[in-house]
């Protein structure tokens, strides 16, 4: 607990000294270098994009990934250092321990990595994305509490007499961001190789490099392009719409309740006509519910949006559901479409014994606004309290089952439409098909994580493919 004390108050008193006016400027230059780029692309000050970040809590951050690299940072022209120069100046005033993460920090470098191994609040496995090399295991207690297997994130690892450890500033970074960086890295590195071939350049890089390791100083010169992705994509995805939403059939997502009042002695008739007809059938010979068979087996329109359907015990697709009460005939779809289908069904079915449909419509903005309002009024709130954590667990394994085993042999858009089985024959299309099952296997953990749920065990589809030997 005591280290932990020393280190934050080394870091507020290093940040009390970049308040200092002789630092002033050039503390602004390194927030320009990281900032400037993105305001210019989207149009905005920094004062606005600090106000959009911390809208949605990445103010801080954010903040904590740059003036880390302004610690870092060696200035023209006498190569200053503001740790060097608060160490010198004021370092009598630290322990230790403050003194000893403090120059790790001005030695770090940020850099991208991928989580492959994760114990919540004690520690995690990485593995170094840009500069390669054997996985390494950092102990932290706050940063890994979120975390889940293969996410990737950009950070400052500090190896402090052996034991590494986390700075402060961590930035998530999705899979498509991830790729972006990469690919700007590797474009960075070839132009930063060529500038250390140049004669006027060489004796000074390799002054600088004579002490620092060469990967490190090629990251250090980098850093904004970290930070300038994260926030492009970052702020892409916030002011991106949600996907078009579309049901087996093509039609926009909407989910409908319809209400017939029939008087209650009707009711009998009611259910007997519907226990008639070979489109309604009964969920349970005790209850008055009836589940919509499937006009037809396949939809018309399969091309455009997010396909999203109802099924019957995670399974039988279904156009829609009935629900009989002593003065009420309540039907449920997912489409307009379908809730005027059914009723006219259904008017046709029941003509003389039910009275006219009041219907009650929600888009998916709406039950997602709904369902966020819900959690921020009672954050420990499941969607339903009275379903089974592990039935319900058992009910989305058995769907991803069958959805997966389907996928093998599917095209798939983010491995260029073709099926996994194909792509993992090749070198080039197996690294694809492996980014992708991580990209499945790490949302489903922050899904099972969210849900308090066991997760999916996907280790199948890494065998199914012959990529297990992958895996780890």
């Amino acid at each position: 607990m005591k280290k932990r004390s020393d280190t934050d108050k080394a870091i507020r008193n290093i940040m009390n000294w970049a308040e200092r006016p002789e630092w002033a400027n050039e503390l602004a230059t390194v927030f320009d270098a990281h900032l400037a780029p993105v305001c210019e692309r989207i149009g905005i000050n920094q004062e606005e994009l600090g106000r959009e970040l911390a809208d949605h809590g990445y103010d801080g951050m954010l903040f904590g990934i740059v003036f880390e690299d302004f610690l870092t940072r060696r200035l023209a022209p006498d190569d200053r250092n503001i740790i060097d120069d608060y160490l010198a100046r004021r370092g009598w005033r630290e322990s230790v321990p403050g003194r000893r993460y403090l120059w790790a920090l001005r030695d770090s470098a940020l850099c991208l990595y991928e989580v492959i191994e994760v114990s919540s609040g004690r520690y995690c496995d990485l593995r170094d994305l840009v500069r390669g090399g054997k996985s390494f295991r950092v102990h932290e207690h706050l940063g890994t509490q979120n975390m889940v297997k293969w996410d990737q994130i950009a950070a400052r690892v500090l190896n402090i007499e052996g034991k590494y450890c986390f700075s402060g500033g961590i930035l998530p970074f999705p899979l498509e961001a991830s790729q972006s960086l990469l690919r700007v890295l590797d474009q960075s590195q070839k132009q930063f190789n060529k500038v250390v071939t140049q004669a006027a350049e060489k004796l000074a890089i390799l002054q600088l490099a004579a002490t620092v390791d060469a990967g490190d100083l090629f990251l250090r010169e980098t850093a904004p392009a970290f930070t300038s992705l994260w926030l492009v994509h970052t702020l892409e995805r916030l002011h991106a719409p949600l996907p078009e939403i579309i049901n087996r059939d093509g039609e926009a997502l909407m989910l409908t309740e319809t209400r017939f009042p029939f008087p209650a002695e009707q009711s009998e008739e009611i259910a007997r006509r519907l226990d008639a007809a070979p489109e309604w059938e009964r969920d349970n010979p005790n209850e008055h519910n009836w589940t919509w068979l499937p006009e037809s087996e396949t939809g018309n329109n399969q091309e455009r949006g997010m396909i999203i359907e109802s099924f019957q015990n995670g399974q039988r697709l279904i156009s829609g559901a009935l629900k009989l009460t002593p003065v009420t005939l309540t039907l449920t779809t997912n489409s307009l479409e379908r809730t005027d289908r059914g009723k006219t069904a259904l008017e046709a079915l029941l003509h003389g014994l039910i009275g006219p449909s009041l219907s009650k419509l929600q888009t998916p903005e709406q039950l997602l606004a709904e369902r966020n309002s819900r959690t921020r009024d009672d954050p420990g709130q499941r969607p339903d309290e009275s379903i089974d954590p592990e039935v319900a667990a058992q009910v989305i394994h058995a769907m991803m089952d069958q959805h997966y085993h389907q996928c093998l042999d599917e095209p798939i858009p983010m491995l260029g439409n073709k099926t996994p089985r194909q792509c993992a024959k090749s070198k080039k299309g197996r690294e694809k098909v492996i980014d992708w099952l991580k990209h499945l296997e790490n949302n489903e953990q922050r899904r099972a994580a969210r849900e308090g749920q066991k997760p999916y065990d996907s280790n199948w589809m890494w065998e199914e493919l012959k990529l297990d030997q992958f895996r780890d």
